[in-house]
């Protein structure tokens, strides 16, 4: 008996979908198709959870696109099968309980038919332009449009046999491996700085090694620090870098609620199946699954059973193993038997980097933006919660100016009034060449006039080359920018970044002297 592979089978209907659905917008195609995950093939119909309520609702309410998917898994399979949708999140779903029974005695289903054909596909990256920090950003030409070709089509056999499907061994696995990756989470657009730069690189290695030292690899930190992005970003290369893997990226909520699906469906081993036989493993929060024991003895077993072979596991937490209690102390030693990067609220310059990763964005749209640096820095100390937040800042700062045609005209007064409503009520101080020059001169107890100076006595140097280190390090401002309010030629400044920079890395009473110094300059009026 011939078996099949369900994923490749999904593959091919998507590929045909998005034929039927070249009238939509990319988006609403992606929005919909990266929620569905196929369940199971039968003789009359496919079984396709979906993960997101509002996306079931927009099939069954929208014929255009319930038809474009229908038509096209008719068009693959050769012959009409229902298309059934389970909503993973709905009420009926009964999750009070499940015969754990169930798991021994779940048949498979599977047709025994010939995949139609696969054309080779070329994949296409979009090139993604990182930024050069030393000069203000002002953003005020229109490239050419970036031109992204479609996607190349899988072309459908013009003959496809039918054959009515008979039951398989339970034992033949069934792939659901579908990756459900985002694609625009990516290594080259992720922001790296010293809070992220070690769950950076353990990301980075496990993608060019899947299922090597760093595994399993569990990526901590508070909400909104991008650990869902460096994860997709793991999945996406490991889909470039080894296209034979299959990769399965999923959240604990709907692990838990495809395991339940399977179970009262009588198809506790299709899960099985389906999760023991990919490559890499991804579960994002893993500390939302719920305490019930059949889902606990589940993905225990299914943890073993994928690092005894070898094979990858990814998962990201806002909370530590050791802080689990939920899960008994085995399943947590399973956690902790890896690698766990730990995430860290970003620092000023690299908040500084991200908000300047988004005006990226906006300029490869062809929008003209002028904002200065003043601007930028302001929102970079407001918002310092978490990337989420300011993100949020950043689309508040955009969207306003765009509301008033104040994008070619951004500066820190008209900032402040576009964020008033988000600031908290004691705003960070604002941190500018000025103001380090003046906190220094008062903190190393000279005058201004000695700290701008020509004297090279170490008791005016000093403090001068920490001056010139935190207006790059704190605000970012060019090596030129600070020459000039210091007057010196940049070389200066780029020695004197140098020589404290090592000094912070040799010596712990600088670094802390450094640490105070930041602090007083943000939080001191």
């Amino acid at each position: 008996m011939q078996s099949f592979d369900l994923n490749n089978i999904w593959e091919h209907i998507l590929q045909e979908a998005k034929k039927n659905m070249q009238h939509l917008p990319d988006a609403l195609y992606l929005r919909v198709t990266s929620s569905l995950i196929p369940m199971s093939l039968e003789s009359h119909s496919i079984h396709i959870g979906v993960m997101q309520t509002f996306v079931k609702n927009l099939i069954d309410q929208q014929p255009q696109i319930s038809k474009a998917l229908q038509d096209a898994i008719t068009t693959v399979i050769g012959s009409h099968r229902d298309m059934v949708l389970f909503d993973f999140n709905q009420e009926s779903v009964d999750t009070t309980f499940v015969d754990e029974s169930l798991i021994d005695d779940a048949p498979v289903v599977a047709p025994p038919m010939p995949l139609p054909p696969v054309v080779e596909e070329k994949t296409h990256q979009e090139e993604f332009y990182k930024p050069i920090y030393q000069e203000p950003v002002y953003i005020d030409r229109a490239p050419a449009p970036v031109e992204i070709p479609d996607e190349p089509m899988v072309a459908p056999s013009k003959t496809v046999e039918t054959t009515t499907p008979t039951l398989q061994s339970d034992n033949v696995p069934v792939d659901l491996s579908l990756s459900n990756l985002n694609p625009a989470y990516r290594f080259d657009n992720y922001v790296t700085g010293n809070a992220n730069r070690i769950p950076f690189g353990a990301a980075q290695n496990v993608a060019e090694y899947p299922g090597g030292d760093y595994n399993p690899l569990f990526i901590y930190g508070p909400s909104g620090l991008g650990k869902t992005h460096l994860m997709h970003a793991i999945g996406n290369a490991i889909k470039e870098n080894h296209p034979h893997m299959k990769v399965m990226s999923i959240t604990s909520e709907n692990f838990m609620n495809i395991f339940v699906e399977t179970l009262q469906r009588n198809q506790g081993k299709l899960f099985r199946n389906t999760f023991r036989n990919i490559d890499v493993l991804m579960i994002d929060d893993i500390q939302f699954l719920e305490s019930r024991e059949s889902t606990k003895t589940e993905l225990f077993n299914t943890f073993n059973e994928l690092l005894n072979n070898n094979k990858q596991i990814v998962l990201t937490s806002d909370t530590m193993p050791n802080d689990m209690e939920q899960f008994e102390d085995r399943l947590r030693s399973r956690f902790q038997a890896g690698y766990i990067a730990t995430m860290e609220n970003p620092d000023l310059e690299t908040r500084i980097a991200i908000f300047r990763s988004l005006l990226e964005r906006e300029y490869k749209k062809n929008r003209v933006i002028r904002i200065d640096n003043d601007s930028i820095n302001y929102v970079a100390l407001q918002f310092s919660e978490n990337v989420r937040v300011l993100q949020g800042a950043f689309t508040k700062l955009i969207g306003t100016a765009s509301i008033d045609q104040r994008l070619e005209s951004i500066d820190l007064e008209y900032t402040k009034q576009a964020l008033a409503g988000l600031v908290h009520t004691e705003e960070v101080n604002m941190v500018t060449i000025e103001s380090i020059q003046n906190f220094v001169s008062s903190y190393f107890n000279i005058k201004k006039q000695d700290l701008l100076g020509k004297k090279r006595k170490a008791q005016f140097a000093f403090p001068r080359q920490v001056a010139m280190y935190l207006c790059r390090d704190m605000i970012n401002e060019s090596y030129p920018q600070i020459a000039a309010a210091f007057s010196r030629d940049h070389t200066t400044i780029l020695h004197a970044y140098d020589k404290i920079t090592k000094e912070i890395e040799r010596n712990e009473e600088t670094k802390n002297m450094i640490s105070e110094i930041k602090q007083k300059l943000t939080t001191c009026g």
